[in-house]
């Protein structure tokens, strides 16, 4: 029960991230914090987890200038 809640929710939070598809979307959680913890939680989770993916894409990027893969970095 537990697995498939949460694998529902990080597949919404996928879905919903490659509909604008940049590291600098802002973030919006559909789960109210009081009434739905768990579901909060795990939808912002996923959603570090799948900017930081997609970040680090960017960087490993071959064609990136070292210089501005640095700064990102940093």
């Amino acid at each position: 029960m537990f697995s498939e809640k949460a694998n529902k929710i990080f597949s919404e939070v996928i879905t919903t991230y490659h509909v604008v598809n940049t590291v600098e979307q802002p973030f919006s959680n559909p789960y109210n914090e009081k009434s739905h913890l768990l579901e909060h939680l795990l939808y912002r989770k996923c959603w570090i987890d799948t900017v930081q993916w997609h970040y680090e894409d960017i960087i490993r990027d071959p064609n990136i200038d070292p210089v501005a893969a640095l700064k990102l970095k940093r």
